[in-house]
């Protein structure tokens, strides 16, 4: 099924989304004051499982048993959250959080690039380019331009956030082409996650020590936000996104997610905000916009005429 044009839930959906992951940074920074980022990966996706096994096991949910489904549950779990979420844990150990704001933006880059190869149905197009174009000169603006300052002082910790970024786009498009965005999205998330999980697990208690770590309430609390509400619930709503609306829409996103950071920073830490910064808000908000016309007028396009129904 071709990408729909989205409609106004949809658009609540994605700021929703891009809200929950806004706060993942600042959830992120907390656990890692006294969790190790391969250990607190680990959990991450072991408590978001629970979560979730217990709303498909409550809903009686149907799980898939085909050996094919699950080899690809097995790539998304791997380059859709062990790599990216340990490598964004490790790399918030290095560099600000501005600067990660704007490497995290590649992704609708990348997806939108990814996407045209990769699919039949979400080729690029000039108002693809021209909104994706705008939304991140709108993070940038947001951030403000002397984060870029920032590029080069650790560049290990900026490459493992720009690699996840890229893993995420990649990520999106292959759920769309493999397929898997055809099934229940809270099917979908327990059953990744419980793959990750597994994998994720053994990685922590070999390259880190768990049972030896001392964490505090504060991060045992940022961790259990992660779990449910970063992890849980923002992923039912990204596999429903990404089954009616696209890759390419859904990775917008991330674009929303600095805004969040404002506002949680507004709302918990007493931050306020000059005039350029809401300048910047509206300028993402017009390059969503932008990327999505032509799709209306696309789909009458290609709808049947009533002699041929």
């Amino acid at each position: 099924m071709s990408p729909q044009k989205p409609e106004l839930h949809q658009y609540i959906l994605l700021l929703l989304l891009g809200a929950i992951w806004g706060s993942s940074f600042l959830f992120i920074k907390i656990s890692l004051e006294s969790i190790t980022p391969v250990t607190l990966t680990a959990f991450r996706l072991l408590l978001a499982f629970l979560v979730m096994a217990a709303l498909v096991f409550a809903l009686r949910k149907k799980i898939p048993t085909g050996i094919s489904i699950w080899r690809k549950y097995a790539v998304v779990a791997i380059s859709g959250n062990i790599l990216p979420f340990i490598l964004i844990s490790w790399g918030e150990l290095h560099i600000e959080s501005g600067l990660a704001a704007i490497l995290m933006a590649i992704i609708p880059l990348s997806t939108l690039v990814v996407a045209h190869f990769w699919t039949d149905d979400e080729k690029l197009s000039l108002p693809k380019l021209a909104g994706t174009s705008i939304g991140f000169a709108g993070v940038i603006l947001l951030v403000g331009p002397e984060a870029l300052r920032g590029l080069g002082d650790s560049v290990l910790g900026q490459l493992a956030v720009a690699v996840a970024s890229f893993c995420y786009g990649i990520t999106s498009v292959y759920a769309r082409k493999s397929g898997l965005t055809k099934q229940d999205p809270l099917v979908n998330g327990a059953s990744i996650l419980l793959l990750a999980s597994l994998m994720a697990l053994p990685l922590a208690f070999v390259l880190e020590a768990p049972l030896q770590l001392e964490p505090s309430g504060r991060s045992l609390l940022a961790l259990l936000a992660l779990a449910v509400i970063s992890t849980a619930i923002a992923y039912t709503i990204l596999y429903y996104l990404l089954s009616t609306v696209g890759a390419t829409y859904t990775a917008l996103n991330n674009y929303i997610v600095p805004v969040a950071g404002m506002f949680w920073g507004y709302l918990f830490l007493s931050e306020r905000y000059d005039a350029e910064a809401f300048i910047a808000l509206l300028v993402i908000f017009i390059g969503i916009v932008v990327s999505q016309l032509g799709r209306r007028q696309k789909k009458q396009e290609n709808k049947p005429c009533p002699e041929a129904i």
